[in-house]
């Protein structure tokens, strides 16, 4: 049995990485005094201490499994560079590489788990560089390619520690100053550094560190129980962030006064070059210019880092930059876009700033001019930059272009564009109107340097044959900009007796007055240093004005016995009968009478809230509110139940009795709307959405020509969610029909008998459990079944007679007297909303759509969730049927809201809702066009387009080949539309067949 015993080599524990190394132990030495056996453990412990002298001895040591000790050893020795002058763990090469991958394959493994802060931070320090951010991301990609049948929870441990140890790598606004740093100081050779750079930009200024380290955040969440926080590396936008931030640490430590030596800002260009096609623009832009801005604020010279940072970029770097910044900044400046006055306080001061950061952009070199420039007198590019940031652009370009070259370009640009047919035709009037803006503002600028020049300009064949182009257009928003344009410059060039003026009512309008004035708007650059504040500024003004008025004294109230009164001081009670008393008399002979009275039922069970202990009674009730200011707090309140639901159940009331008296509503509409936009249910109140609805169309109607716009606008921007959307296009559609005197049809709540069976209701937290609910959208969807009825009623018994013609001689008519047919007459109301209807809801509607489209493409919600874009295009069509043949600009409206409809013809195609609310808007546009012959002038080519499609779609439908997600009845419905829109298309061609032969045979 001895034999077993004897030989036994030393082993070391896997599970406890900072346990010496065990010596040699025999059976003899069991035999033997104890202090014999602890002497010589201490001296195989010595004999097995190793340091590494060269680093081939650490990467030896590193490989044969060492202690804790000797690991922190290892790595001071890589850390401090102390092997030998011409070797750097910081510099690319097979050695350094094999001990980083040793490191991640074998220490961190083992080691990681124990490590103190202090050696953590010596492992991040060794990997902080071009080689270990590679090879952790190549780490990372090998163990997600493996099974997880092969790796299992040792699978997830591994993908916790590289994370982990890529966060301490990467974390902190210095990294990518550290890496180059640590590249510059190892690598002496110009060519090497700046492939080795190269290939660092390329890992970390694409989006491959980001998406692999998503990728194995998802991995180690799907087995849970692990604990990884690097949310920072794992989300697009906080990593673009993340990356402005060290772009501005790199750029700001360049020695800006030796521009072209190796410590200039071209690594922060070259990272800034690439990450401008990361995504998340204006997240990249916020982060890297809020601390060059807070830089430049105390230290002015620090404004030559960002020029010569941009002055590096490639030319087309430099055109997204620019394009970017502009967006970004249309974002930030705090302006509305319904008409902003130019001479405000607050825009110049916004203007100043935004224009002192565009002229230091410009100054760097051409490239940039020029494409800021460029986005002016592009149209698809200034109609999404805010007003504010055209002026900016306009004052920036003048204040740094030394001759009128430049000025006189954008002009001539911005002119031969505002003037073109084809624009005038077909671009959105958001986009003409941007023209428009930026010619009257760089017509003034050109004026007041060089009036000559602009002379020249006016008198050119280009401007006059614009102007006539712009008189000839059917469409009278286009018409209308081209007077005042041509009012705006003639005034400028022309003498007293010579200037243009048209004398009609629409040229002296507020908005007609805005526009002139635009000629003689002179913005003055002001200093860098105050970007800063317009970077920090709030970009909610109603917010601003909310907080500004908490600080109010609240009026003090009447109270009465301690508690508050509302209202008019109360009569004292009467406490004494005064005059003759009442004496009952009774009467045996009355007793039938009271058979016909019935008596109450009794309650089902008594109230919850009934207790005997006078104690617990709640004796401060909640009173309704009085005034809005009182409304707005309790919608705000979401901490007391009783407050919340007594405000949201009289807020429409309230709203409504309200704008008849005084301007309350109108002061404080905007917060208002704001917080209805932004109202959630904390309480799960019942009919909240209804009740939220009432109150968005009570603040609609309390000033249509401003609020109508508002709720346009957040229509299609802020974060809001479908349902929020949804319940605001729904708003704007009811109040229209309200305007129009269609208020009774679409009455929330009709009167309707109480079943006496079941007598009682689950109590209201099961009630809202099993109780189906109703949809954001269904009092929309009940007004347009009815419109839709209302509609196909007529075609439908029309064909019914013409099909029994032969039947004509039997058929039976009722004749009424007149004076029944007076009594039963309804009474037509005014129709308040064809005065409007273009003004305040379709053109802000349309308009914002086709914004949002060129925008984001198949990335907006109105293009990607077919139940946003019916519930638009329901809104639209709804509105125009209850503006009636009456409203003004009638056919150019028609127009417009055609060729919307006919854009979608291939999103109809693949859903049948779609294609249900297309052919309902299609029907209606007929129906309210009742001049046939002006149908046929003003859109001969819209009518033969609409009815070759809906014929192949009547077809489709029929023969099955349509994707019928809907059923059955959705078919049926679709079938029934495209008919009654045939019908009423061949009726057109019909009568006006001569008119349209061109048109069908193109």
């Amino acid at each position: 049995m001895a034999d077993f015993l004897t030989a036994v080599k030393s082993l070391r524990s896997q599970n406890r990485a900072d346990e010496d190394l065990k010596a040699e132990r025999s059976t003899d030495s069991n035999t033997g005094p104890s202090n014999k056996a602890s002497e010589s453990e201490k001296q195989a412990r010595v004999e097995t201490k190793r340091l590494a002298s060269s680093p081939q001895d650490a990467l030896d040591i590193l490989r044969s499994q060492p202690d804790l000790d000797e690991l922190r050893s290892v790595l001071k020795s890589l850390h401090s560079n102390t092997f030998c002058p011409t070797f750097s763990i910081h510099s690319p090469g097979p050695l350094q590489a094999q001990i980083i991958n040793t490191i991640l394959a074998q220490t961190v493994p083992d080691f990681w788990s124990v490590l103190a802060k202090q050696a953590a931070n010596s492992v991040a320090e060794v990997l902080r560089n071009v080689a270990g951010l590679n090879a952790i991301v190549a780490r990372l990609r090998m163990v997600l390619s493996k099974t997880s049948v092969e790796g299992g929870q040792d699978r997830s441990l591994a993908l916790t520690d590289l994370i982990n140890i890529a966060g301490h790598v990467l974390h902190g606004d210095e990294t990518l100053l550290r890496v180059h740093r640590n590249l510059s100081g190892a690598v002496l050779n110009q060519t090497k550094r700046d492939m080795a750079w190269k290939e660092g930009v390329s890992l970390m200024g694409s989006g491959k560190v980001l998406a692999t380290l998503a990728e194995a955040e998802d991995a180690v969440n799907e087995k849970g129980g692990l604990d990884v926080t690097v949310r920072e590396f794992t989300s697009g936008a906080d990593y673009a962030a993340w990356l402005g931030r060290n772009i501005a640490t790199l750029a700001s430590s360049a020695d800006v006064g030796k521009v072209g030596d190796a410590h200039d800002t071209v690594p922060a260009s070259q990272v800034l070059a690439k990450a401008l096609n990361f995504g998340y623009p204006h997240r990249l832009l916020a982060a890297l210019l809020e601390p060059l801005a807070m830089q430049i604020r105390t230290q002015p010279g620090q404004k030559a880092v960002l020029t010569s940072m941009l002055c590096h970029l490639p030319s087309h770097s430099k055109r997204l930059f620019v394009e970017h910044l502009l967006r970004w900044l249309s974002t930030i400046d705090g302006s509305e876009d319904a008409t902003p006055l130019p001479g405000s306080a607050e825009q110049a001061k916004v203007v100043a700033t935004t224009a002192s950061l565009l002229s230091s952009i410009a100054a760097v070199d051409s490239a940039l001019k020029q494409n800021i420039a460029s986005s002016l007198t592009d149209p698809a590019r200034s109609g999404l930059q805010s007003f504010a940031v055209r002026r900016a652009c306009i004052a920036a370009l003048s204040a740094v272009s030394g001759d009128l070259d430049v000025l006189q370009l954008v002009t001539e640009r911005v002119m031969s564009a505002f003037n073109d047919f084809l624009f005038i035709a077909h671009g959105p009037i958001i986009q003409q109107e941007a023209m428009a803006q930026t010619l009257l503002l760089t017509a003034g600028y050109l004026h007041r340097k060089a009036p000559m020049a602009l002379l020249m300009t006016a008198r050119s064949s280009s401007h006059m044959q614009g102007v006539s182009n712009r008189l000839d257009t059917s469409n009278a928003r286009g018409r209308w900009l081209g007077m005042v344009v041509g009012t705006a410059i003639s005034s400028l060039v022309d003498k007293e007796g010579m200037k243009m003026s048209f004398g009609t009512e629409d040229m002296e309008t507020e908005e007609a007055k805005w526009y002139m004035n635009l000629a003689r708007v002179e913005d003055q650059v002001g200093r860098l240093a105050d970007l800063q504040s317009l970077l920090t500024t709030p970009k909610q003004p109603s917010k601003r004005r909310q907080r500004a008025g908490r600080g109010q004294a609240p009026e003090k109230m009447l109270e009465i016995n301690g508690k508050p009164t509302f209202g008019p001081p109360r009569p004292p009670a009467q406490t004494e009968v005064i005059g003759e008393k009442v004496t009952e008399l009774l009467d045996g002979d009355e007793d039938g009478d009271e058979d016909d009275l019935k008596p109450y039922a009794q309650p089902d069970s008594d109230p919850e809230d009934s207790d005997e202990d006078a104690t617990l009674v709640n004796r401060k009730k909640t009173r309704p509110p009085v005034y809005i200011r009182d409304l707005m707090a309790m919608l705000r309140d979401e901490q007391d139940h009783d407050r919340f639901q007594l405000g949201i159940k009289h807020a429409a009331s309230l709203i409504r009795r309200k704008t008849e008296f005084g301007s309350e509503v109108k002061d404080h509409a905007n917060e208002l709307g704001i917080i209805l936009c932004n109202l959630r249910d904390p309480f799960e109140t019942d009919e909240f959405d209804s009740l939220k609805l009432q109150a968005m169309i009570a603040v609609i109607l309390s000033d249509v020509k401003a609020m109508a716009p508002w709720f346009c606008k957040q229509a299609f921007s802020g974060d809001y969610s479908v349902s929020q959307r949804c319940i605001m296009l729904s708003a704007l559609g009811l109040s229209g029909r309200e305007l129009a005197g269609f208020k009774n049809e679409d009455e929330p709540n009709p009167s309707q008998g109480v079943p006496d069976f079941p007598s009682k209701r689950l109590p209201p937290r099961l009630h809202g459990i099993y109780n189906q609910p109703a949809t954001t959208t269904k009092r929309l969807e009940a007004a347009s079944n009815d419109v839709e009825q209302a509609l196909i009623k007529p075609l439908a018994l029309h064909a019914a007679d013409q099909s029994t013609a032969h039947l004509n001689a039997v058929k039976v008519r009722t004749f009424s007297s007149r004076m029944d047919v007076e009594r039963t007459k309804r009474k037509p109301t005014a129709n308040a909303l064809a005065k409007v209807f273009g003004e305040s809801y379709f053109f802000p509607l349309v308009n914002r759509y086709q914004q949002e489209i060129a925008a984001y493409g198949s990335a907006s919600v109105y293009s990607s969730m077919p139940f946003v874009l019916v519930t638009f295009v329901k809104t639209v069509a709804l509105l125009h049927h209850a503006s009636g043949p009456a409203t003004l600009s009638l056919s150019e409206l028609s127009g417009e809201f055609w060729d919307l409809l006919l854009s979608l013809r291939v999103q109809a195609t693949q859903d049948i809702s779609v294609l249900h609310a297309v052919l309902f808007s299609l029907l209606t546009v007929l129906e309210m066009n009742t001049d046939k012959r002006q149908v046929v002038n003003d859109h001969p080519k819209r009518l033969m387009e609409t009815q070759q499609w809906v014929d192949m779609v009547f077809g489709w439908v029929g023969g099955n080949e349509m994707v019928s997600e809907g059923g059955n009845d959705e078919e049926t419905k679709v079938r029934t539309l495209a008919a009654g829109v045939l019908v009423k298309c061949r009726e057109i061609i019909g009568a006006y067949q001569k008119e349209l032969v061109g048109f069908s045979m193109d």
